[in-house]
């Protein structure tokens, strides 16, 4: 099997399972109860399919004329909704109309081509004159089966690479190759009559050495060494001494990649940024920094109110934090400053001293409405399931934040419905000053709340957003980033969630932006991918969910509250709170590339570096991209030490925190660097959330922001041994004597 077999991206296959029917459930008061797989996504109507089933019809008996007309209109009337593709793969009926089209004969297609090539090469010399993506996208979304398809996803590829964005780079080209590509290296993709559920050109007369000679460039630019390499002895063997454009310049395509090979092991690696803007560090939910870091003394420390645990708790212990000690706080680091939230209040220190970032007071915007703050959300009549997380979002510097009232939706016989959530945006360059609040921006929004902070581009804003009814709905809405006014909203999908509507319910998902791309993870059985700017879906994948939940003896995925996708060229990494598994998926199709069993208890999702993907919880798990196999044992193999907070990533290590260490691995190998005694940096100091501030770490515990200073200096009284101890014991048995001393 070749290059293309092997490569991570063309790994996917069809996400078809068995869906299982609505099961009847009982009361999480029983002590279990059976989680129904059941889940509603705003699927074409009864109107839209009548039409499909005469284009049918009009194909078999080779009415060309009429099936080409009925696809248009359906295209163009009712192409927002989804229809499914298999049990678990949805598309959009616009790209469904576009698969039918594409598998029409030749002279079909040839009629098809005569009634909108004008149209098509319209769009796309303005787009190529222009060199603006618009006109392209045009006819890749309305007319992709014209003469100029192939075309314009030629264009909108080489638009996204000298963007640097090669994942969707990658998804434009790799839509040119032939079907028979995708079906010799995934026959499960076919359907009956032999054509692939996936949408790709039918028939490009672009030369295909040209468009493989450009995927390889992509591993190259990507750092993806090993990859590369078989990528290229793929090629050369294949097209020899093929010629044309790369780069500018007319080469032997073989050679010039060859040379870029070479070349690459000596570039430098890109610098990522200071900041910390928003959860996970990027709009990806995948920011490493480039340098690594160390921990030297504690150089200023500032207390935070404690989130305790909703009142109904479980006789198991959370995963990565303690019910008494809720590691709730994402702090952001923002052009000097820190950042921290609660629902009720906001606050800006200076990363350096952590003073005040203006005046003296750090407060920068308070609830004017204690009713809606934290207690009332927490303990509500019948307890709440879930837990209350703090995020927020930096952009251009305007802060977005998700405030008031965690819960998300209530019980079915609570008396009246709790007071809703809402967003601000402050402006950071005036100290803070509000600019907006969506109670008074989005008036009359009854039922509806925010599930958690949003994402930016500049323009707009966009927000998990939850309605409240028999089931849950999980929709998608985007916000003008100047008034906070709903632009537009979308619904994802509604599926029962764990609370079985007794009790309230505490959600706090995020989305995950790239390239006008949201990727939204709703933890109700679906992943979704939907247009910015209409929010019109390009694909959703089902996933099976877990069926029996125990109510007093919760799975430790459940306590995945806080796991927005995770995007990383051209792939999406899901850890659904309601499925045992991981989840790799393709960013532009939603096929299943793998689905791993592993790290059950992994509730954080760190970031991919060294071809793995970190995942972390109780325990540390290297993951490896390709086949989502566990490339080494999770660290650590017996129960102590167990995970007490969010790691980081940073230069080649990822920094995982229990409660009294910081143990330093190799992202690749996993092997271990080096470990950080926390008590040995100064008085009741533990483990939390980990944020790089400079050359040092932030920890956010329950109770504390604490900075420290990178150099090597420990507290007052510390021997230096101290500072030598770590390399001279195991990591297992640092993690003996941690658990040893807890006793």
């Amino acid at each position: 099997m070749g290059w293309f077999c092997r490569a991570r991206w063309l790994a996917a296959a069809c996400y078809a399972l068995t869906l299982a029917g609505p099961v009847r459930a009982q009361g999480p008061a029983a002590g279990r109860f059976e989680l129904s797989d059941a889940i509603r996504l705003d699927e074409a109507d009864a109107a839209t399919r009548t039409h499909l089933e005469q284009v049918r019809a009009f194909l078999a008996n080779q009415q060309w004329d009429e099936a080409v007309e009925t696809l248009r209109q359906v295209t163009e009337s009712h192409g927002g909704k989804v229809i499914g593709l298999t049990p678990r793969r949805f598309v959009s009926v616009r790209d469904y109309c576009h698969l039918l089209v594409a598998s029409l004969p030749p002279e079909a297609l040839d009629l098809y081509r005569s009634r909108v090539d004008a149209q098509a090469e319209r769009w796309y010399r303005q787009g190529v004159e222009k060199r603006s993506a618009a006109p392209l996208l045009s006819v890749v979304e309305q007319l992709f089966c014209s003469s100029w398809g192939d075309d314009a996803l030629e264009a909108l590829g080489e638009l996204a690479l000298e963007q640097g964005d090669y994942g969707t780079a990658r998804g434009y080209w790799q839509r040119i190759l032939p079907p028979s590509y995708w079906l010799k290296c995934n026959p499960a993709l076919a359907r009956e009559d032999g054509t692939p559920t996936v949408l790709v050109y039918p028939d490009t007369n672009l030369p295909l050495a040209g468009i493989r000679a450009r995927l390889v460039l992509l591993l190259i630019l990507e750092g993806e060494t090993d990859a590369a390499e078989a990528a290229l002895e793929a090629f050369a063997e294949e097209f020899g001494a093929a010629e044309g454009r790369l780069g500018g310049r007319q080469v032997v395509y073989a050679d010039r990649l060859e040379e870029l090979m070479t070349e690459s092991r000596q570039w430098p690696r890109l610098k990522t940024g200071d900041d910390w803007p928003t959860f996970a560090g990027s709009p990806t939910r995948n920011k490493a920094f480039s340098h690594e870091v160390e921990l030297g003394s504690l150089r200023w420390r500032q207390p935070l109110a404690p989130a305790p645990a909703p009142e109904l708790s479980y006789s198991v212990r959370r995963v990565a934090e303690r019910k008494e000690a809720m590691l709730s706080y994402h702090p952001l680091l923002v052009e000097g400053l820190v950042l921290v939230s609660n629902a009720e209040e906001i606050r800006a220190y200076d990363a350096k001293t952590g003073a005040a970032a203006w005046a003296d007071d750090p407060l920068i915007f308070a609830s004017n409405r204690p009713e809606m703050g934290l207690g009332r959300g927490i303990n509500a009549r019948h307890g709440s399931h879930g837990a209350p997380r703090f995020t927020m979002t930096a952009y251009n510097r305007r802060l977005y934040a998700r405030m008031g009232n965690p819960a998300t939706s209530g019980s079915h016989d609570m008396f009246g419905q709790p007071p809703q959530g809402y967003l601000v945006c402050l402006d950071l360059k005036a100290q803070g000053k509000l600019v907006w609040d969506s109670r008074r921006s989005m008036p009359g929004e009854e039922g509806w709340t925010f599930e958690g902070s949003p994402v930016c581009d500049g323009a707009c804003v966009y927000v998990a957003m939850r309605r409240s009814g028999v089931q849950p709905q999980a929709h998608v809405a985007c916000l003008d980033a100047e008034t906070g006014r709903l632009r537009w909203r979308k619904l994802v999908c509604s599926a029962e969630s764990p609370s079985q509507n007794q009790a309230e319910e505490i959600t706090h998902n995020l989305l995950t932006l790239d390239h006008g791309t949201l990727y939204y993870n709703t933890n109700l059985g679906a992943v979704a991918a939907l247009d910015t700017r209409d929010g019109q879906p390009r694909w959703i994948s089902r996933y099976p969910r877990v069926k029996t939940i125990e109510v007093n003896d919760r799975a430790k995925h459940l306590y995945r509250d806080l796991t927005p996708c995770l995007y990383d060229r051209g792939a999406v990494y899901v850890a659904p709170a309601d499925c045992r598994d991981i989840l790799a998926l393709d960013a532009s199709t939603g096929l299943l590339i793998w689905s791993t069993p592993h790290a059950e208890d992994a509730v954080h999702l760190l970031g991919v570096g060294g071809g793995n993907l970190l995942a972390s919880g109780d325990k540390l798990w290297w993951i490896d991209t390709v086949t989502g196999k566990a490339v080494r044992d999770p660290f650590p193999q017996q129960p102590p030490p167990k995970g007490f907070g969010r790691g980081v990533l940073a230069g080649d290590a990822v920094y995982w925190p229990t409660q009294s260490m910081i143990y330093v691995f190799d992202q690749k190998t996993g092997k271990a660097k080096s470990t950080i005694e926390l008590s040995t940096r100064g008085t009741d100091i533990s483990g939390g959330n980990l944020l790089v501030n400079g050359d040092s770490l932030l920890i956010a515990t329950s109770r504390e922001l604490l900075s420290f200073s990178p150099h090597s200096g420990l507290r007052d009284g510390a021997p230096p041994e101290a500072a030598r101890e770590r390399q001279e014991i195991s990591l297992h048995e640092q993690g003996t004597a941690e658990h040893a001393s807890r006793r």
